[in-house]
Formats: structure tokens, sequence, C-alpha cells
């Protein structure tokens, strides 16, 4: 069980030390093992590793404030969805509970400026992208 976790913990550090603003942020898919929810109300979905996803769905898509908590319970991020796109501020979070990155997303498209940090709070680059997600710096 914790070799997933490690594997995800490995990858998510490796790329934030990458080799510069070409990588994307967005999160990968993550595998659950939730079964088919109803298309409105509140949901918790579990995950492989043993963390959960909480939040609100609106005719089968994600909508309003999601939270991600790792196995251990520990906060892994925060989004806001809009019919089922991420729309507004998201963050991610390091195992411990530090700040890993953060950045805006407009109808599911990375927009703006995304700050990392590393594991011990220090900032350890920035990301610029335009309106339609590509990195201008």
């Amino acid at each position: 069980m914790m070799k997933p976790i490690a594997v995800l913990l490995l990858t998510t550090t490796l790329l934030a030390c990458g080799d510069g603003p070409n990588q994307r942020t967005t999160a990968p898919n993550i595998d659950s093992t939730a079964t088919p929810a109803p298309l409105n109300g509140p949901q918790v979905v579990h995950l492989k590793e043993g963390g959960r996803m909480e939040g609100m769905m609106r005719d089968g898509k994600r909508e309003g404030s999601w939270i991600s908590y790792r196995a251990d319970g520990g906060l892994w991020s925060r989004s806001t969805y809009v019919n089922g796109l991420e729309e507004g501020a998201t963050e991610v979070y390091h195992p411990g509970g530090r700040l890993y990155y953060t950045g805006q997303y407009q109808a599911g498209v990375p927009i703006g400026e995304w700050v990392f940090f590393g594991l011990l709070g220090e900032e350890v680059k920035r990301v610029q992208y335009d309106s339609t997600g590509a990195v201008i710096r």
C-alpha cells in the first residue's frame, strides 16, 4: 500500500524539480475504487492508495469545492469546479502539509502564474500560462 504512495510522491517531487516551465501542472488522473455514484449530491471517492476525495456532483459533474486527502488523513489538494471543470484557485500540498503548488484555472485550463514550493516551504519556481494554457515563461 505504501509503494503506490511512494511512487506518487517521488513523481511529484521530480516534476517540481523538473527542467523548467515546459511541464504541465495539472494533476494526473487518479484511479479510484469508487462505485458509480449518484448524479447529484455529496460524494466521497475512495482512492486505491487509501486516500479520498470529497465534493458535490450536479448532473454527473463535479461542482463547487472538492478536497482530497491522503491515506493518513492529511490534506492533499483543494480545487473548485464549475460544470465539471476546474475553475479558480487550486492548491496542492506536500505530505506533511506544506504547500506544493498553487495556481488558477479557467474552464479547466491553467492560466496566470503558478508557484511551486519545495518540501521546506521554499519557492522552487514560477510558471506563467496564457489564456489558452500554453506556457509563456
